[in-house]
């Protein structure tokens, strides 16, 4: 930031919650300069008097008399000395909805008279007053403190600002204004959406955790009743049974461990219109939002959550994790999801992505707009493979319909090409959507639409019944 000190920042905040505010924002450096209105006031006013005293008029005097006392005025009490200001951005981290603020403050000096705050406008931000500036007069009383207030209504990486600081002197003839204050990209994690299940996941696979594993040992569901052996437990001993056959009988449990979910999301295309969190969701709003909601879920509940993005370009993968540092990590990887472009480098990326191993046991979450062939088949081949399969849909129920009005038609072509060749087209790719997610479904993979909470109960039953019986599998 030109002309400005950098003061200490807080990075150490929850990713799903606001980070602390500084302690003192960047002080601002500038000059006091006359402001053009005060150049054309005495302009006028010397061309006026010039010309009443050349020309002998003196009513051409009596008008250049105000603006003449007012420049001089203005002249007199001009400010000498720079105000003590400081500017900042309150919040380093934020999440959709929750609103932060840029704040100001000064120590006025003598002959300030009025101190100012604005902000530049940005997409997906409410802004408190909506106008995007303050100002305060008679500042003579001692310290001001100016705040706009910034409220984010999308996840991204947001820019807030610039922010431009100004202070006048009498009759605004004199402004010191330093250079705008510019502020990081804020992180915006996404608001998961309410998700819960209460299926277990189909093949746990740790250590431990709150999943029903197929193996005996100590846990918390029952498995069966049989004859006392040596070594078991007294406390194992089932009194009942015991007491009605004549003979010890101990129960025994079934072991509780840990799964391992990885979240794929689809970012190869953003389908639909964005309206902010209280609003209409694209594809890519309902991928990021539900694969949120199910790795807050998952952790929560003790098990280890993976995720990879699809197709976006510096999105890291990451490793499946535990605790509130794997769900921080993993919101601020979704807050940073860029769109791919669609070109040639893309889809390499895409390639090598799909083509990274995947661990015995993991059950693998799908979520797309099912519009790209490749992670349809990429589902699907897991699958045959024996790996735990769930497709999330999350194309927005407006767009999948032929009937597409003409603004959301132009979110999909350029404005010329909105016509009803266009318009056949979508209806011929919604086609190819249907062919390609019933072949999905007829290699064993569940295709559901993201409902919120109870979205994966029936399908996680059915795979967990599937897990117990029989099957073939493609090596």
């Amino acid at each position: 930031m030109s002309g400005e000190r950098e003061a200490p920042h807080d990075d150490s905040a929850d990713g799903a919650t606001l980070s602390s505010e500084p302690p003192a924002g960047s002080e601002l450096f500038g000059e006091w300069r006359p402001t053009p209105a005060h150049a054309r006031v005495v302009v006028v006013g010397l061309l006026l008097v010039s010309a009443g005293v050349l020309m002998r008029r003196p009513d051409a005097v009596a008008l250049a008399s105000p603006l003449v006392i007012v420049a001089m005025w203005s002249h007199l009490r001009r400010p000498t000395t720079a105000p003590l200001a400081r500017a900042w951005l309150r919040h380093t981290v934020l999440r959709e909805g929750q609103t932060t603020a840029w704040t100001a403050t000064v120590e006025p000096g003598p002959g300030v008279e009025e101190v100012g705050l604005a902000v530049t406008e940005t997409e997906f931000m409410h802004f408190t007053p909506t106008s995007q500036a303050v100002a305060a007069g008679d500042v003579l009383q001692g310290p001001r403190q100016l705040d706009v207030f910034c409220q984010t209504t999308r996840w991204g990486l947001r820019a807030l600002g610039p922010a431009t600081f100004a202070v006048s002197g009498a009759f605004g003839a004199h402004v010191w204004a330093p250079a705008p204050v510019h502020a990081p990209l804020v992180p915006t994690v996404p608001l998961p959406e309410a998700f819960s299940t209460r299926s277990p996941t189909p093949d746990p696979d740790g250590l431990v955790g709150r999943s029903r594993s197929r193996r005996h040992g100590d846990g918390s569901e029952l498995a069966d009743v049989r004859g006392f052996r040596f070594g078991d437990r007294l406390r194992r001993i089932h009194w009942p049974v015991s007491v009605r056959t004549g003979e010890l009988h101990v129960t025994t449990t079934l072991s509780d461990e840990d799964s391992e979910i990885l979240l794929l999301v689809d970012a190869m295309q953003d389908l639909g219109r964005s309206t902010g969190y209280d609003g209409e969701g694209s594809s890519l709003d309902n991928g990021v939002r539900a694969a949120a909601a199910v790795a807050e879920h998952y952790l929560r509940a003790g098990d280890r959550v993976g995720l990879q993005v699809l197709g976006a370009h510096l999105s890291p993968r990451l490793s499946p994790g535990l605790g509130s540092n794997q769900l921080r990590r993993l919101l601020d990887v979704l807050a940073r999801v860029r769109v791919a472009d669609g070109g040639v480098v893309d889809e390499k990326r895409l390639r090598g992505q799909l083509r990274h191993p995947i661990s015995a046991g993991t059950l693998v979450v799908f979520l797309t707009p099912a519009v790209n062939v490749q992670v349809l088949a990429h589902a699907a081949q897991l699958a045959r493979r024996g790996t735990s399969v769930i497709v999330v849909d999350t194309l927005p129920r407006s767009m999948a319909t032929g009937d597409l009005s003409d603004e959301q038609l132009g979110g999909l072509v350029p404005d010329q090409a909105v016509t009803a060749g266009a318009r056949l087209a979508w209806r011929l790719r919604l086609l190819e959507r249907q062919r390609e997610m019933a072949r999905t479904l007829l290699s064993g993979v569940p295709i559901v639409t993201w409902i919120g909470p109870g979205t994966l109960d029936l399908v996680l039953r059915d795979l967990s019944r599937k897990r117990r019986s029989p099957r073939m599998v493609t090596r």
